[in-house]
């Protein structure tokens, strides 16, 4: 077990993170046999303590066959059995890959909320080397009665920008029964961002049946940041907290992550606050009070998946403890001036999210290419002060 202090502040509790196992959610179990790749996860614990996760398979990174499938896990994670796709995919009258996330509503029901890409030509990358731009896609969401077993054929809904909206993470049902789930923007298929540059907020009041996209939860007088791979969780009522990663696209460069702060149920949104951290994906938990972990994937100086214990009393962002929990020996991946389809390639590890479980434990869950496998793993955490 790997342990580490906290940082003993005034006015703060000293926490201590402990680290206790890795699992593997999906590995191809025969790779000498046939090429699959899992990437993008999403996990849930459902009522009767199951685990559930969703990720898309496929061939190569951006294969056209790209598709979610669903898994599932009764010992709170540590095996865990492939169920299948998400849906009979010859249904589709075009064809597509999909990338959607799991979340569970308070009436039992469970929504998978994402985007696809229409894959006309198999030949052709998601990331258009030529342009620089996105394949044509829309915006998806499914849903399942029966803890996950059986899911609807997914349905488009529209947006009000002409680019495709990225949802990373899962979406979040609020104590007000609002769905909400946040968004970047993708560049359309000429390269452009007509629209500009922000995070978008979607909501929908009607169990997700519809979706508003019209607030931003993230944005710059020069809308020339890019709100990727982003996140929200709330805390008090009322009281929602944005994270993402935050990509100068004029300049060609990350800068830290940038966390926004909602009073009014994300109807209105803060300036965006600098966390300092030169990390890429995240996405954030909250653990009582005023404390919120945060998970972090670093590709500068300091490479790895960083897990922090923060205090943000008055909406600022204080550390109170850090640990570097897995790739601290992976080379540097991306570099300033990249263009996206050169980015995309790039990335071996990402999309981290923080599941809390029924005892008292922490789910950190990220895919990461190893050993020219696209895996999907999870670390056990533990915290106490």
């Amino acid at each position: 077990m790997k342990l580490c202090r906290g940082i003993s502040k005034k006015g703060l509790v000293a926490t201590m993170i402990e680290y206790v196992q890795e699992h593997v959610i999906y590995e191809n179990p025969i790779p000498h046999v046939r090429s699959r790749h899992g990437y993008f996860p999403g996990v849930v614990q459902l009522s009767s303590g199951e685990l559930l996760a969703m990720f898309p398979i496929g061939e190569a990174f951006e294969s056209a066959d790209m598709s979610t499938h669903v898994s599932r896990s009764s010992d709170r994670g540590q095996t865990w059995q492939l169920q299948g796709p998400l849906y009979d995919k010859s249904v589709d009258t075009v064809p597509t890959c999909d990338f959607l996330k799991p979340q569970i509503l308070r009436d039992g029901t469970l929504i998978a909320l994402g985007y696809c890409f229409y894959r006309h030509d198999p030949e052709l990358p998601i990331a258009i080397p030529e342009t620089d731009g996105i394949l044509p896609g829309d915006e998806i969401v499914s849903f399942s009665s029966d803890d996950g077993r059986h899911w609807t054929v997914p349905q488009v809904f529209p947006r009000s920008t002409p680019e495709l909206l990225e949802i990373p993470n899962r979406s979040l049902q609020l104590r007000s029964g609002d769905i909400v789930a946040t968004a970047g923007l993708f560049k359309t298929p000429e390269g452009t961002n007509p629209s500009g540059q922000f995070g978008v907020l979607l909501r929908s009041t009607d169990q997700g049946k519809t979706w508003d996209d019209r607030v931003h939860f993230f944005e710059t007088p020069t809308k020339t940041i890019a709100a990727y791979e982003s996140h929200i969780c709330e805390m008090q009522d009322g009281r929602l907290v944005t994270i993402c990663w935050a990509y100068d696209a004029a300049a060609q460069k990350d800068i830290p992550n940038q966390v926004t702060v909602s009073h009014d149920n994300g109807h209105s949104w803060s300036d965006p606050i600098d966390t300092g951290h030169m990390a890429q994906s995240s996405s954030l938990l909250w653990l009582g009070g005023e404390r919120l972990m945060s998970i972090q994937c670093h590709r500068g100086d300091e490479v790895g998946l960083f897990v922090r214990v923060i205090d943000f009393t008055n909406d600022q962002w204080k550390v109170v403890e850090e640990k570097n929990i897995w790739g601290a020996s992976a080379r540097q991946q991306t570099q300033a001036g990249q263009k996206f389809y050169e980015l995309a390639k790039a990335i071996r590890f990402g999309q981290p999210s923080l599941l809390q479980l029924d005892q008292g434990e922490f789910l950190a869950i990220h895919w990461a290419v190893m050993n020219g496998q696209g895996k999907i793993l999870s670390h056990r955490l533990r915290l106490s002060d």
